[in-house]
């Protein structure tokens, strides 16, 4: 059963990478994490460690803090 945070978690993965215009395979070559994981992580089937979020938003230059205040922003607004 996905937690709260954990659809969160998942669903901001997923809109930063469509921000970007990349593909899970895209996102796959420039973090270094398997599209099929990346997969998981953005459908909320597969628990993910702070480091592979880390790895994940890497290519974006996106560093936890502000990914951790986009997610309670939205959660805020609820």
């Amino acid at each position: 059963m996905k937690t709260d945070f954990l659809k969160a978690v998942s669903s901001e993965l997923k809109i930063i990478r469509i921000e970007h215009n990349d593909l899970q395979e895209e996102l796959s070559l420039k973090s270094g994490v398997a599209a099929s994981t990346i997969s998981k992580y953005e459908a909320g089937d597969k628990n993910i460690s702070i480091t592979k979020i880390e790895e994940i938003l890497k290519p974006y230059n996106i560093n936890l803090y502000i990914f951790f205040s986009r997610i309670l922003a939205k959660t805020q607004k609820r």
